[in-house]
């Protein structure tokens, strides 16, 4: 009879009715495994086969396991290793089913399961984890990871596309200050937003913010980013959407929501809602208003196509006459408003008066011929918190009557005073 150490392999085939991968190991090399070992090892060479080529480094530790002394069989461990270049975690059980002497020459079988990754729970294993940096780069927004020290480690085809750089021209965080907020004022600032973003985060793992804000990539075109930052595992992960186009398209709207579509300059309602604004500044402000003289007129001979011309013409001569400052508006038909922060009746009247002279200094030209075009200006002025606002426009409009009462293409100033009872 064969000595016990050189038992029969056909004794090891009840491996095969076993559901997961076990494996039978003698002296540090499998000698035997079952078809899910097979599968899950993915390897056709012909055993014995050392426990190396199938654990790499983790075979140490399972040699270990097997040469472990003590009282009663070692139960179990966790290792990982790379099966197919893949990276695994696994738990490997060992049972003694052979004693020899040489204790060398026992008999082993390893059953073989995978670990629950952590924290996710989901198994480690497959191609998704060798195609994980494509995977990445196939994502929808730009991704960024940075260290420990805040170096960028690893960013997706997105970040190159959002941001215009490749990472290692921005991985530094004082090239990513630098380049992506050329403003030193506004680079200051948005320093001191992420320092007290990161103080107010809790620490550990989570997030961190989730905010937008703007820089300037590496076209020298300016973005708006929307972002959400957290941490996880000493990394800190960034998420970017380029999110301009958003914000063009709510500016836009509310460019046409504030905007006379005529003339470009401020409409009715907007007018009013930054007069309301600066009275209630407490601070002097005038009022004037304007007035096409014989609009009528010119519609009637030019036709509607270069009466619009004329108002056009008007707006831009106007805004050309005022300071940055200054608001305009066009109330409706023929008629324009105008706003002066911090004037006094003397200044207002010489505003006016440069506005006057602005539009009656040189005809507007039309298809066919050149119109000569005036102007009407009436004007009133309040000091801080003197008048409400419809009062200070009604005195302006008194004005403006007084002006076309006068002769057109004049200016005339309301001095607050209630006018004359009929008799």
């Amino acid at each position: 009879m064969a000595p016990r150490h050189m038992m029969d392999f056909t004794e090891l085939n009840w491996l095969s009715l076993v559901a997961v991968p076990m494996l039978a190991v003698r002296a540090g090399r499998v000698v035997a495994m079952n078809p899910m070992a097979a599968t899950l090892f993915g390897t056709g060479a012909a055993l014995p086969v050392a426990l190396p080529a199938l654990f790499g480094s983790a075979a140490d530790s399972i040699a270990a396991l097997l040469r472990s002394e003590g009282k009663g069989d070692p139960e179990s461990i966790d290792v990982a290793c790379a099966i197919a270049d893949v990276p695994r975690r696994l738990t490997v059980g060992a049972r003694r089913v052979s004693p020899a002497l040489p204790a060398s020459d026992d008999l082993w079988v390893l059953t073989i399961s995978e670990t629950a990754h952590e924290p996710c729970g989901t198994a480690i294993g497959g191609d998704w984890i060798r195609l994980l940096p494509a995977i990445l780069n196939q994502l929808p927004v730009a991704l960024l990871i940075e260290d420990a020290n805040n170096v960028g480690v690893f960013a997706n085809r997105g970040f190159t596309d959002v941001f215009e750089y490749e990472l290692a021209e921005i991985a530094a965080i004082e090239d990513w200050w630098l380049k992506l907020y050329p403003d030193p004022q506004v680079r200051e600032a948005a320093k001191l937003d992420w320092a007290t973003k990161l103080a107010n985060a809790p620490t550990g793992d989570g997030t961190i913010s989730t905010s937008e804000f703007q820089v300037r990539c590496g076209s020298g075109v300016d973005k708006m980013l929307q972002t959400h930052s957290f941490r996880i595992g000493g990394y800190c992960v960034h998420t970017y959407v380029d999110v301009s186009h958003r914000h063009k398209m709510a500016l836009d709207l509310q460019l046409l929501a504030d905007t006379d579509a005529l003339t470009g300059v401020l409409n009715r309602r907007s007018f009013f809602q930054q007069a309301t604004t600066l009275v209630r500044a407490d601070q002097p402000l005038a009022a004037l208003l304007l007035d096409v003289d014989h609009f009528k007129l010119v519609n009637d001979r030019q036709g509607h196509a270069f009466g619009d011309a004329v108002l056009v013409e008007i707006a831009a001569r106007c805004r050309g006459a005022l300071r940055a400052g200054d608001i305009l508006a066009r109330l409706g038909g023929e008629e324009f408003a105008v706003l002066l922060p911090r004037q006094d009746e003397a200044r207002a009247a010489a505003v006016a008066e440069r506005l006057r002279q602005a539009i009656a200094h040189a005809p507007v030209a039309g298809p066919q011929s050149h119109q000569s075009v005036t102007i009407s200006v009436g004007g009133a002025c309040a000091g801080s918190g003197e008048v409400p606002l419809d009062e200070l426009l009604l005195r302006a409009d008194r004005a403006l009557y007084a002006a076309k009462r006068a002769g057109r293409n004049c200016v005339r100033f309301d001095s607050g005073e209630l006018p004359d009872a009929a008799p």
